[in-house]
């Protein structure tokens, strides 16, 4: 009985020495869940902007441009601002869950123009671009009034070459790249306010080009025929035309055309009323990787 006694009392003192160190160690598993969930939740926040955002027109928020550039890449923003009453932007943003990706950059673009740019009851239009250097991602964005000037189809295009090519293939000439994209920015819209419509490759067609061009072609034309008819054995020059007739091959006696009538059908063309207006807030653009 005293042997049982004791087993029994050694078992009571194991469980009680056991129960803080099971209880220590549930603790610390419950308390390291919340960490690695706040640790999640970080990496998916979105860039804080700068206060001032709409009121300066640069933010080298990665810090690619130095000072003394700085300085002189937002005075020449400025002058094209001031030289044609527009918003001209430039930005550097870090990466996160949006400007990491194509689509995602162009969405934070058009976001943050819409939001501290536009203006188009008061200016002739907004344009921001936006580079991210860890992604290697870019967009630029654009409102109506200056789609109507820099147009998706052939000014932005324009506008992307002219800074993209200081930035790839690891050139990452970044002030360079902008200024590029102020000076062609300026060139379009000068030659908006002087031709009174957008810049087109097409305009720049010269029609004295093409008058040279198709008297050489007919030229070379002629000297091609005469040549091979020089070299035609079975051809000969006449002097009527009634030299050059089958006498035997067709004879027509009488030949008369009657006129009936004429029958015409017109169909009313249906109106669009689905097509969008151009008082539409959609941004032009659009975003690509470098």
């Amino acid at each position: 009985m005293k042997r049982i006694l004791t087993i029994f009392m050694a078992l009571v003192l194991v469980l009680a020495c056991s129960i803080p160190v099971m209880a220590k160690t549930t603790t610390n598993t419950k308390t390291d869940q919340p960490a690695t969930t706040q640790t999640d939740k970080r990496g998916q926040q979105r860039i804080a902007l700068p206060e001032n955002l709409g009121a300066v027109s640069l933010h080298d928020m990665e810090n690619l441009i130095k000072p003394a550039q700085q300085a002189t890449l937002l005075q020449r923003l400025n002058t094209v601002e001031q030289k044609h009453n527009v918003r001209v932007v430039v930005m550097t943003v870090p990466k996160d869950s949006r400007t990491g990706t194509d689509t995602g950059i162009k969405d934070f673009a058009d976001d943050t123009l819409n939001k501290y740019y536009r203006d188009e009851a008061h200016n002739n239009g907004s344009i921001l671009v936006v580079v991210c250097p860890t992604a290697r991602k870019w967009a630029i964005s654009t409102d109506n009034n200056m789609r109507q000037r820099i147009t998706d189809v052939n000014g932005y295009p324009a506008v992307s070459e002219a800074f993209l090519g200081e930035i790839r293939d690891g050139k990452d000439d970044y002030n360079g790249a902008f200024t590029n994209y102020a000076d062609k920015v300026d060139e379009l819209l000068t030659y908006y306010e002087e031709e009174g419509q957008p810049w087109d490759p097409a305009n720049e067609f010269s029609f004295m080009g093409l008058l040279l061009a198709a008297l050489c072609s007919a030229g070379l034309a002629y000297l091609f025929v005469s040549y091979l008819r020089s070299k035609m054995s079975n051809v000969r020059p006449a002097s009527a035309a009634d030299n050059y007739l089958a006498r035997d091959s067709v004879d027509i006696t009488n030949q008369s055309d009657i006129f009936l009538h004429t029958t015409r059908v017109v169909t009313k063309r249906a109106k669009d009323d689905d097509s969008s207006s151009s008082g539409s807030s959609s941004n032009g653009g659009g975003s690509g990787s470098y």
